[in-house]
């Protein structure tokens, strides 16, 4: 019989580079353009790789929809599940998870159809097993651009962001009803020639801020000529959060 020749597997000459060599910042954009769950397998290569990624997640203070799009890379090709936080909150559960309590300042959901704030309170205490208010602490901006909001959720958003300095909305986010005063320290109501008025005035300072393009920064603050309806919308903002001390009005959302 003939016997079989054994063959040995032959070794490059190759040398492996160590994660160690590559510089921080190079190791930081490869973390950034990872998904979740590419962050998990990472961080199990060497430790390393499992300190730049907690180091990543120790320095994210800002939650983006886009953002979430990187982190969860098929929502892409389910875009469908962006008409509600309730089709993302396997996504959000997942990274909210990855957050570190307290270290969020702006909270973004535009290009979510419907925010519901109920949902999104039991997301974040699922999610991290403490209340949604202390995860939320620090957040001082909340945009809302595009998205519908009821208008009995807002006043949970006070209670849900305790130092919230700046709210984005666009002009039909909320639809509170015009046809109750429920604005009694903002409307007056003026009797002239035996018939009652109702006349908007906004005794503390009000800024509207038309945002020029939605994907630039560049913005401008309105006190005259603002639009009925915006007068409106910032009234019932102002009555339900009370500290809030910018209103931003998007017009091209």
């Amino acid at each position: 019989m003939r016997k079989q020749r054994k063959t040995k597997r032959k070794h490059s000459n190759e040398k492996f580079l160590d994660l160690k060599t590559l510089p921080p910042n190079v190791m930081r954009m490869i973390v950034e353009k990872m998904s979740i769950e590419e962050h998990s397998v990472f961080r199990g290569v060497c430790v390393y790789a499992h300190d730049e990624v907690e180091s990543y997640w120790r320095s994210q203070k800002m939650f983006s929809i886009p953002q979430l799009m990187i982190w969860f890379p098929s929502l892409s090709e389910s875009e469908w599940k962006l008409n509600s936080l309730s089709g993302i909150l396997n996504e959000l559960t997942s990274a909210f998870n990855l957050f570190k309590p307290g270290n969020l300042r702006k909270l973004s959901f535009h290009r979510v159809l419907s925010v519901n704030i109920k949902s999104l309170i039991k997301c974040i205490e699922l999610a991290t097993g403490d209340t949604a208010s202390s995860f939320l602490e620090n957040v001082v901006e909340l945009d809302l651009r595009g998205c519908f909001v009821p208008p009995d959720h807002i006043k949970l958003i006070d209670e849900l962001f305790p130092n919230l300095q700046t709210i984005i909305l666009h002009p039909n986010a909320i639809m509170p009803e015009r046809n109750k005063l429920d604005f009694t320290e903002i409307v007056e109501i003026e009797k002239r020639n035996g018939f009652l008025f109702r006349k908007l005035t906004i005794k503390t300072k009000t800024e509207i801020t038309h945002h020029i393009d939605i994907s630039s920064s560049a913005k401008k603050t309105e006190y005259g000529n603002v639009p009925g309806i915006d007068m409106h919308l910032v009234a019932f903002v102002r009555n339900s959060l009370p500290d809030i001390k910018h209103v931003f009005i998007d017009l091209d959302s």
